[in-house]
């Protein structure tokens, strides 16, 4: 039997399920709804942009019906151009045809055997052997004859030694192999001798314009600077003579640091066309270049100003190397060690070469590769320098030092005109210089038993026997009168510059060789402290010049063991013969020579003595006396045997003898 009661869990779910079918129904009825809205709405919009694309459409048709129309009407001018431009084209090939046939035959003909004829020569050119590489350029070599300090025309020692006949012939000789060398003069040529007291310089500028052998021809390869001793007559109104001595030269004068002074004129008070700064001249196939610079030792009225040597030599080697110099030359008259100075400081600023003067010693001096070359006093040597062109740096330098002794002639034309000189001047000088008898000179005053040094090399620098006995009569010049300690004379101041041979008759004619100044005699009152200024400046530079003294009455010590070098042990020598060591503060009285004394004149470097300082000036100055009449006077009075002087180690010196009146102090 079936069971009809229904379950109680199945007719609880039936109300849920027929709800969710309604809301379902409901939804999806919403949904169909909504979609049939929208679908509307897009699908009329989109029915819209269809005919709107169908009329753009429509138009585009007929914009590109427009198009191919005209690309029909296109289409048939490009044919028409085409036929007409095929025909240009075959006209112009055509006319190509025909000028490459001409081209070809020019070339055929003209140019073809041209290039064969090139290509030869290049085979030819190339096959050839190759030349060698340009050599590196030669050096060229010029030579320099170098002379300074000549004061005497006819030589010295009796003619023996020196003197421009000589120094023609070695110039003569020297021009066979070198015909264009160059010929320097270093200064210190007019003043002083025995000749210029009476002809002031004018028989010296006659003897050097024969140097060339051509007496009346103007010498392009000689020049000369100005010496301090150029202006030993200086005051304003010698300009006058020394412009004469310039212009009666045939050669060039160099003055690169040397200001002339106007006058009222205006115009230089010294002028002359062969008077100038610089010179560039060729000679072996260099261009020298060559200028001067001037001690300003001397300072006459007639010079406004002397340039700075340094700052000259740099500026003038400046021009003339702007000017094409390849070596420059200074030619100088200065100190050594002033010469040295230029090259150290300047350098490559500076001069290739010095050849210099003022010391009256041969002497050479390096510096840095580039060198100064002097040769000796009165042309007793002559410096023959070879100069050699170098790729880079300063030129290679050789040089000698040639002896003009009795081996070099006498150029007999040069030695005829000294001659004719030195007779005029033996009838002249006495009657118009010292008012005497002519052949005065000759007169015999005495004689000497010894050798008398007086050649420069030793006077200059030691202790000589005729500079003691000169200095001995300076010192007895006021004895038995007024007070005199010492006495101290330059060497300077001793022009003789040559010995005297052992019982040679002593004639006025030496004296006045000796003294080519007057040398009048003072005293003055110093100290220790002054004296021993006095003997250290005497050394300075000990290289032959002539503030070196001669002395009297004391002795020093000259120690070279020292540098620099040094005087010491000052010691008096009383008039019995005594010595003794001078005190500090002691007072001393001194007898020089004038010129030391005289500050307008430089003093020759004794600055320390002062006449115008009351504690330096004698109350009793005593009677006025020249040093030259004192030497007359002495010799007539010794008559037979005459004179023996001798070395008596005044100034001791070991390096030249071992005499020594220096006392030492005690404590050594």
């Amino acid at each position: 039997m079936q069971n009809t009661e229904s379950n109680p869990r199945q007719s609880s779910w039936t109300p849920l399920i027929l709800m969710v079918t309604v809301v379902a129904a409901l939804l999806t009825l919403f949904i169909v709804t909504f979609l049939t809205l929208k679908f509307g709405r897009l699908f009329e919009s989109l029915q819209k942009d269809v005919s709107r694309l169908q009329e753009q459409g429509d138009k585009q048709g007929e914009k590109v019906g427009n198009i191919l129309k005209d690309q029909a009407v296109l289409r048939s001018e490009l044919d028409r151009d085409s036929k007409s431009l095929q025909k240009d084209v075959s006209r112009l090939q055509e006319q190509g045809d025909k000028q490459r046939e001409r081209t070809e035959h020019i070339f055929r003909e003209a140019l073809l055997p041209m290039v064969r004829q090139a290509v030869e020569q290049a085979a030819t050119k190339a096959l050839a052997p190759r030349p060698a590489p340009p050599e590196a350029p030669k050096a060229r070599s010029f030579v320099i004859l170098a002379i300074n300090d000549v004061y005497r025309i006819e030589g010295v020692d009796e003619r023996t030694h020196g003197g421009l006949a000589r120094v023609r012939s070695l110039r003569a000789a020297l021009e066979q192999q070198y015909p264009d060398l160059l010929l320097l003069h270093a200064g210190d040529l007019l003043f002083p001798s025995l000749l210029s007291r009476l002809y002031n310089g004018e028989q010296m500028i006659d003897m050097l314009n024969l140097l060339d052998g051509q007496p009346q021809d103007f010498d392009p390869r000689m020049l000369v600077t100005f010496g301090n001793h150029e202006f030993d007559e200086d005051k304003r109104q010698d300009a006058a003579m020394l412009s004469r001595r310039i212009k009666q030269s045939q050669f060039r004068w160099l003055g690169s640091n040397v200001e002339f002074a106007s006058g009222d004129d205006g115009r230089l008070l010294v002028e002359a066309e062969n008077l100038v700064a610089s010179v560039l001249v060729e000679t072996g196939g260099v261009r020298v270049g060559v200028f001067s610079l001037t001690t300003d030792y001397k300072r006459p009225e007639y010079v406004a100003h002397f340039g700075n040597r340094e700052t000259t030599a740099r500026v003038m080697t400046a021009e003339l190397r702007k000017r094409g110099a390849e070596v420059v030359v200074a030619l100088t008259h200065l100190r050594m060690a002033q010469d040295a100075a230029i090259l150290r400081n300047l350098g490559i600023d500076g001069p290739d070469l010095i050849i210099g003067g003022h010391e009256h010693n041969k002497q050479s001096w390096q510096v840095n590769g580039r060198w100064v070359i002097k040769a000796d006093a009165d042309a007793r040597t002559a410096a023959v320098v070879y100069v050699t062109t170098t790729t880079s740096g300063p030129p290679q330098v050789r040089y000698e030092f040639r002896d003009l002794g009795p081996d070099i002639p006498d150029n007999p034309m040069v030695k005829t005109r000294v001659d004719g000189w030195l007779q005029r001047h033996g009838s002249e000088y006495c009657v118009q210089r010292l008012q005497f008898e002519a052949g005065c000179l000759e007169e015999k005053l005495g004689t000497t038993q010894e050798q008398l040094i007086g050649e420069e090399l030793e006077i200059r620098r030691y202790e000589t026997n005729l500079g003691n006995w000169i200095a001995d009569q300076a010192l007895h010049a006021f004895a038995g009168k007024v007070k005199a300690d010492v006495a101290f004379i330059n060497s300077g101041s001793l022009r003789l510059n040559q010995d005297i041979p052992a019982g040679t008759v002593l004639t006025r004619g030496h004296v006045e060789e000796i003294f080519a100044y007057k040398t009048p005699l003072k005293r003055i009152k110093i100290n220790k402290e002054i004296l021993q200024q006095v003997v250290s400046h005497a050394i300075e530079d000990w290289t032959g010049n002539g503030w070196w003294l001669q002395i009297s009455g004391f002795a020093f010590r000259y120690d070279l063991s020292t540098e620099p070098p040094t005087a010491r042990d000052l010691t008096l020598i009383t008039p019995d013969g005594g010595r003794r060591a001078i005190k500090p503060g002691e007072e001393i009285y001194a007898v020089t020579t004038g010129f030391l004394l005289d500050r307008e004149k430089g003093q020759d470097g004794y600055t320390m003595l002062n006449l115008d300082d009351p504690k330096q000036k004698p109350a009793d100055e005593g009677d006025a006396v020249d040093l030259r009449d004192l030497v007359i006077q002495e010799l007539k009075a010794r008559g037979n045997p005459g004179i023996a002087p001798r070395v008596e180690g005044r100034i001791c010196n070991p390096q030249k003898h071992d005499l020594c009146l220096a006392e030492r102090p005690a404590t050594q």
